[in-house]
């Protein structure tokens, strides 16, 4: 009967393991398996190596209106708790701790080999938000994308 009892309190706690839900509202994508569907879908692109859970941390240089800024990734998904706005690019500047991130970005068009993309700039000073942001138009090459995270 205590051997019953056991194996059912077991089975219980695996399943609700199993039916729990994660706080999620990312999807991952290749960048070979991005279609039309996704134009007009807010994004976050991840490049290099896979940084999925904040491992393998990469930099990219971004043209922004003439201007080169080099950023870096920064990324909180884990598995269970994936939220899109604690996924972006990051640039800090200087001793003051004043930041740069890129996010917000949203696909506009498609082709075989590059992503097409508007961004928002948003500024931050010791971790609070100023009130400026730049929005811009660029593009990445699909080849430097590890995967592709779309909000759901």
């Amino acid at each position: 009967m205590k051997r019953k009892l056991g194996l059912t309190v077991i089975a219980a706690f695996f399943l609700t393991c199993i039916m729990a839900q994660d706080g999620s509202n990312i999807r991952y994508y290749e960048p070979t398996n991005l279609d039309s569907s996704l134009i007009g879908k807010y994004c976050h692109v991840d490049f290099g190596e896979e940084s999925f859970g904040g491992r393998a941390i990469d930099t990219i240089e971004i043209n922004v209106k003439g201007q080169k800024m080099k950023f870096y990734e920064h990324r909180k998904d884990n598995g269970f708790n994936n939220w899109f706005n604690e996924q972006y690019l990051i640039r800090v500047e200087g001793k003051n701790q004043t930041s740069t991130r890129l996010q917000n970005s949203r696909i506009d068009s498609l082709t075989t080999d590059k992503i097409y993309l508007t961004s928002v700039l948003s500024y931050y000073a010791n971790e609070s938000p100023i009130d400026t942001i730049t929005v811009f138009q660029h593009w990445y090459d699909r080849k430097n994308i590890s995967k592709v995270l779309v909000k759901k």
